[in-house]
């Protein structure tokens, strides 16, 4: 199973740890490249400096070098070399080439006034680093007016000197080396904190989720409370809390419902049921009762009747509420109508039957539709009075759409706080029922079968007409 905590903790932890080493890494190489472009200037300024030490002049060269000045040219401790050749001889080396058997320095092959770095065995055995140049020795300036020649004049004749200064560079080594290790020891210092700071700030960052789900594990159908309190919850859960919380409310009323649906479906078997067992009962006790025993064929039928219709009705909005898609047809709405009047006014009740010239035809399911507007206009029959007309008015919007209209004056008193009651299962305006031919299902089938065309209906009461509406 997927963990968004552990996800979050191993995205977060790789992400960051790669970044840090990433400029760890960056920092090592620019701080090892400084050190050790640090020390070859450092070489290149202690050559700069030896070199000034070499004068030409009329008597030849001489080399002022004071190893007073420069011990590290003269002790074993640490030492560091140089030597000088000139017209390929040697001309000078130091006092630290005479302590080893190995008392030169390699030569190298480089143009006059460059310079190249080469790492080399020092004399002593130790890893070293070398500088390589050719120079011409400088003349002073006294001597140059002396001669009244100028600098380019006196080095077309001079003969160049080589030079190499040596190094140990065992503590660069060492200090590149201190410093790497300190990367080391930072890269994985660092992998571990920011595992463990992710961690914990992914649980913190977390935890109102598992409030959420405490909250949400302590409500059911039946408690008093129905809802997650958004105040503590952070603005990114405030959302699905509210949903959440809209659909406990909907679960709710649609829980309601059942068991009020639950409890009038019991009631209304239980009455005919009830008359069975008595009807039973008494001819049992009485079975030479002529009058008793004639009647009974007769009363089981009408109540058998009475539990079958109560049936069908429950199995037809069970229908109506099923998830499969109805098949669709080209149904004439004007000539359905026509014959659902003339099948429905078993007592030649007046209707004022409305509608354009032309046929209005809608694709729909016919057997959804032929159910939906027998039930209104039964429904019409039933709840108006005798000497009123039931009025039928087909037209179509702007948008083609059908609009069916059924009006009738009712018969009971109605308010508009009913309407919103009349689609309901099993409701009835008389509440003790009293009626053996209405059970309450008629309209909670109409709903369920226009929601199921994706047709709309509703009601309005003007006075005590209440008319019917339905457009698809």
């Amino acid at each position: 199973m997927n963990s968004i905590h552990k996800k979050l903790s191993r995205y977060l932890s790789i992400s960051i740890s790669l970044l840090l080493v990433s400029i760890l890494l960056a920092t090592d190489i620019s701080v090892d490249t400084w050190i050790s472009e640090q020390f070859d200037r450092a070489m290149v300024n202690k050559v700069g400096l030896l070199e000034t030490l070499v004068e030409e002049d009329e008597e030849g060269l001489e080399f002022d070098f004071a190893g007073e000045f420069m011990p590290e040219f003269e002790g074993k401790e640490n030492p560091e070399y140089f030597q000088l050749w000139y017209k390929e001889k040697v001309f000078e080396r130091s006092d630290t080439l005479e302590l080893f058997e190995i008392r030169d320095l390699p030569r190298l092959n480089v143009k006059l006034g460059e310079s190249t770095f080469q790492n080399v065995i020092l004399p002593d055995g130790r890893a070293g680093r070398m500088l390589y140049t050719k120079f011409l020795p400088q003349i002073e300036s006294e001597h140059r007016q002396q001669l009244g020649l100028t600098r380019e004049e006196i080095t077309k004749n001079q003969q160049p000197m080589e030079f190499a200064y040596a190094l140990s560079t065992e503590e660069l080594d060492y200090v590149l080396w201190f410093v790497d290790v300190i990367f080391i020891i930072t890269s994985i210092l660092a992998v571990f904190a920011v595992r463990k700071i992710v961690t914990v700030v992914v649980s913190n960052s977390l935890e109102p989720i598992n409030e959420f789900n405490t909250q949400l594990s302590k409500i059911n159908l039946n408690s008093d409370n129905l809802e997650v309190s958004v105040e503590t919850l952070p603005q990114e859960l405030v959302p699905i809390a509210k949903g959440v919380n809209q659909f406990i409310k909907e679960n709710h009323s649609l829980y309601l419902r059942e068991q009020r649906i639950t409890s009038d479906i019991a009631h209304e078997l239980k009455t005919p049921i009830a008359e069975l067992l008595s009807l039973s009962e008494v001819a049992l006790k009485f079975p030479h009762e002529k009058q008793i025993t004639d009647n009974l064929v007769n009363d089981v039928y009408e109540i058998s009747s009475r539990l079958k219709h109560i049936v069908n009705s429950i199995m037809l909005l069970q229908k109506s509420s099923s998830s499969h898609d109805l098949p669709k047809s080209k149904v004439d709405v004007i000539e359905l109508l026509n014959k659902i009047i003339n099948r429905e006014n078993l007592e030649r009740r007046e209707v004022k039957f409305q509608h354009e010239a032309a046929p209005v035809i809608v694709e729909t399911n016919r057997f959804a539709l032929d159910t939906v507007l027998s039930n209104l206009i039964n429904n019409a029959f039933f709840y108006s009075p005798n000497d009123t007309a039931i009025e039928v008015l087909i037209s179509k919007a702007s948008d083609e759409k059908a609009i069916i209209k059924i009006s009738n004056v009712s018969n009971q008193e109605c308010q508009e706080a009913d309407l919103k009651m009349f689609f309901d299962p099993l409701w009835q305006k008389d509440e003790s029922r009293t009626s053996t031919e209405r059970f309450g299902l008629g309209l909670a089938i109409v709903k369920s079968y226009c929601k199921k065309l994706g047709a709309s209906v509703s009601v309005t009461l003007v006075e005590k007409a209440i008319t019917f509406t339905v457009s698809l």
